[in-house]
């Protein structure tokens, strides 16, 4: 079978590159708009884990935004954080395995009101998606409220490239992006209950032809000033089981 796949890198994503190069890409604007959910959920005072923060750019968002968590604590497989936030008193960094931790990193310990990983499951290999979100369960208090993206898989649409590799499972080369459904029944496995679900973009072709009276008459009006890189993000949390890619807002079962 011959897989349906795009040869594109668009997880390297970062405010440097993106206006040095004038690259504004969807994924880009989308990017953003986690970070700014996160600054527009969180309270002051809370404690933040960012789990596969790559650099280091929510804390970057938190930080320029003058956000005052009580900690910040980023964890990802390789040491790439800024040494600018690295200065920061208020902030640990944690060189660590999400799947399999090798440098005797407790997650239980973590204990953070909010804990997000954008854009990190679909890297991590499908066999060890419940090993993955065991540990970024850990990481939250009881209490806690998780937020998890990743893309959606479109058989129609394909995956990008370096969303297709072998994961050592035994299928060889597949996808590694998880269908809307497989995300859900691997939130429901791992012990999380869904509290909700948004899109974060969305193909226009995708959602055309389910607008609304009011959600026609907007999007006309939006895209006489915006390109479609702009109205695919703009539009998607209307239509989350059309988008493209999503962010699932989680907390824990108590009772699993």
């Amino acid at each position: 079978m011959k897989l349906n796949t795009k040869n594109y890198n668009t997880t390297d994503l970062n405010p440097e590159t993106t206006f040095e190069r004038h690259v504004f890409h969807r994924d880009q604007f989308a990017h953003y708009l986690r970070w700014t959910h996160i600054l527009k959920e969180s309270r002051i005072g809370e404690v933040i884990c960012d789990f596969g923060c790559g650099n280091g750019n929510l804390l970057e968002v938190l930080y320029r935004n003058r956000f005052k968590q009580a900690k910040y604590i980023g964890i990802d497989i390789r040491d790439n954080f800024k040494k600018d936030l690295k200065k920061l008193d208020w902030c640990d960094f944690y060189v660590e395995d999400l799947v399999n931790p090798q440098n005797n990193l407790d997650f239980k310990n973590i204990k953070a009101n909010k804990v997000c990983s954008f854009e990190v499951l679909e890297h991590v290999g499908k066999q060890n998606a419940q090993t993955f979100l065991k540990n970024f369960k850990d990481c939250g208090k009881e209490n806690a409220k998780f937020y998890i993206s990743t893309p959606n898989y479109d058989e129609k649409v394909g995956a990008a490239g370096n969303h297709t590799y072998d994961s050592g499972d035994g299928r060889g080369i597949s996808v590694q992006e998880f269908t809307h459904q497989e995300l859900k029944d691997n939130f429901i496995k791992a012990g999380f209950d869904i509290v909700k679900k948004y899109g974060t973009f969305a193909s226009i072709k995708d959602y055309q032809n389910h607008m609304n009276d009011w959600q026609e008459k907007m999007f006309n009006h939006l895209k006489e000033y915006y390109d479609t890189n702009i109205l695919s993000v703009l539009m998607a949390p209307f239509f989350p089981d059309k988008s493209r890619n999503t962010l699932w807002v989680l907390k824990k079962n108590n009772e699993f």
